[in-house]
């Protein structure tokens, strides 16, 4: 009987000691290949909470290009302002879902929550400020006058009929400068502007200079020009958010300074423009 509880009693002793072995945590428990799969689960983890968000809705100004466009071969929209939503997507890890909606919309959308952010090359004035705030600029150009060839070649602006893009910038600088001497006719489009120089039913319109340049080197452009001096009207181009979207809006800025420092903005920027446009 001593002989057993001797035994029993190292047994007795032994257990305590392999109590640990049962207690070893979970990491110190993975290695090898278990433990390169978990830092992948873990890494997943951690970036899912910005993907699992739900997507952030963008609005682009189309058809305007080459800044928003559908591509006739894909269907889908393309362009300036595509790319640069998609770029500041990736960046601040976000999913986005782009889609055209005409620019005199875009703030009223974002105001009633059915759009987050509108990358449709709007500038800032205290009118827009009172309902949306402001990125830093992404883009910025000039403005122009274009003609028929041949038929302005003094120059002179006053007293022309001149078409514009309604709910624009533009618009507000020609009602302020020229609705005294000139007559403002206001459309849905840039397209429509063009068509109507193209078919004489006003003397002029006033675009934005980058897509004014983009349709002058098509087959369309052909018998258009340059009237005049380009007009500069603001500091730039910027993405436009509702109000309660303030930290949206300090990553985005961050994303454009990131795009422009890694050099992708500059490709985006080559892909559709022969000279820089920020």
């Amino acid at each position: 009987m001593s002989h057993r509880r001797a035994i029993l009693g190292r047994k007795r002793e032994v257990l305590p000691a392999a109590r640990p072995l049962r207690q070893r945590t979970f990491l110190s428990a993975i290695q090898g290949e278990n433990m390169r799969l978990f830092l992948l689960l873990a890494i997943l983890l951690c970036a899912a909470p910005a993907f699992g968000s739900p997507p952030l809705r963008v609005a682009v100004d189309a058809p305007y290009p080459p800044f928003a466009y559908t591509d006739e071969s894909t269907g889908k929209l393309t362009g300036f302002d595509v790319d640069m939503a998609e770029a500041l997507c990736r960046q601040i890890k976000r999913q986005c879902v782009i889609r055209a909606v005409p620019f005199d919309e875009i703030i009223p959308e974002i105001v009633a929550g059915n759009i987050d952010l509108g990358v449709a090359g709007m500038v800032r004035t205290p009118e827009r400020e009172k309902s949306v705030i402001f990125t830093e600029k992404y883009f910025r150009t000039s403005t122009v006058f274009l003609g028929l060839s041949g038929k302005n070649q003094d120059g002179d602006i006053r007293g022309k009929n001149i078409a514009v893009q309604s709910s624009t910038n533009l618009e507000d600088y020609l009602k302020k400068t020229y609705a005294r001497t000139n007559r403002i006719v206001s459309m849905k489009n840039v397209e429509e502007v063009f068509v109507a120089i193209k078919a004489g039913t006003v003397d002029l319109g006033f675009v934005d200079g980058l897509p004014a340049f983009s349709y002058l080197r098509t087959e369309a452009g052909s018998g258009l020009e340059v009237v005049g001096d380009p007009v500069s009207l603001d500091d730039g181009s910027c993405v436009v958010l509702h109000p309660s979207l303030k930290d949206l809006r300090d990553s985005l800025n961050k994303a454009i300074l990131s795009l422009r420092a890694s050099g992708e903005f500059q490709a985006i920027n080559r892909k559709y423009f022969p000279v820089s446009v920020y």
